[in-house]
């Protein structure tokens, strides 16, 4: 083959493959440091509780880590004494005279309900919702999964503006952890960020109405208006008139099964912690919702 046949070749592909360079180099100039999420997420997570980011990086994909960072920057200042328990605090608890006194409470509630509700029981699962439950459950729900996706394209939008700082790393970062802290999720999740739901203490259960061993009203967010329309008073009636340790219903989002436990020996700004957590709708600030908080 002659030089000069060859360099007609070369010219031609060349030729031919400029349009896909371009396109795609576009692309890149169109949405810049688009892949520096991810950079961004263990910088800031860095800087909060030793436990964030290990946590953080069993979450699948950068929107659901996201997400999960959005609640840890809000919940900053307490998450020390409200992340979750390890399995050897856990099995601590099992036995101990503060599980005898939740188990107490929760044998007055089912007993006046009952009364109150011939022919219908109270069932609550009083296991620990450990961390590993946790992060199965935010990699699983389809709420977290809706709003990990809309906060991945509003992070992703934030940094391809032209005025965001992409080459000043530290003010990239704190332009980020603004947006993170005042960001509000659509759709809200339905659960906790993992190592914040109050069930990882057990400071929260969820009461289920069955009958005959079948589920009358579940902890489940699709009830609300349909099977909780008819239980959530009975419920709140004999929960308030059997216990004074128990706070809520959960109102916001609507979660009339979730209530907040405050143990007898809570100090008081435990207790206004724990208390306030029924009315706060967002998750890492508030008490949890639907069958995974």
């Amino acid at each position: 083959m002659s030089r000069t046949r060859a360099t007609r070749i070369w010219t031609g592909t060349i030729a031919a493959l400029l349009p896909a360079v371009t396109a795609a180099t576009l692309a890149w100039a169109a949405d810049p440091g688009t892949d520096s999420l991810p950079s961004y997420v263990t910088s800031i997570s860095a800087q909060l509780d030793p436990r964030v980011e290990p946590t953080l990086a069993r979450l699948d994909g950068t929107g659901r880590q996201l997400l999960a960072l959005r609640s840890y920057l809000r919940s900053a200042s307490h998450i020390a004494e409200r992340w979750s328990w390890t399995q050897e605090q856990i099995e601590a608890f099992a036995g101990s005279p503060e599980e005898r006194g939740l188990q107490r409470e929760i044998d007055r509630v089912r007993t006046a309900f009952v009364a109150a509700n011939p022919g219908f029981e109270l069932y609550v699962n009083s296991r620990v919702r450990s961390l590993d439950v946790q992060v199965e459950h935010w990699n699983s729900n389809e709420s977290v999964k809706a709003a990990a996706e809309e906060i991945l394209l509003a992070a992703q939008a934030l940094i391809a503006q032209p005025g965001f700082p992409a080459h000043r790393p530290e003010q990239a970062r704190e332009a980020l952890k603004a947006f993170l802290t005042r960001h509000r999720p659509v759709p809200t999740p339905t659960i906790a960020a993992p190592g914040l739901s109050l069930h990882g203490q057990m400071r929260a259960v969820d009461f289920q109405v069955r009958q005959d061993g079948r589920i009358v009203a579940g902890p489940s967010t699709a009830t609300v208006g349909t099977d909780w329309a008819v239980w959530a008073a009975r419920l709140d009636a004999a929960v308030h008139e059997a216990s004074n340790r128990f706070v809520g219903p959960q109102a916001s989002p609507p979660a009339p099964w979730h209530y907040t436990y405050v143990p007898e020996g809570a100090g008081a700004g435990d207790a206004l912690h724990l208390k306030s957590n029924t009315t706060v709708c967002l998750p890492g600030e508030s008490a949890q919702s639907s069958r995974n908080r």
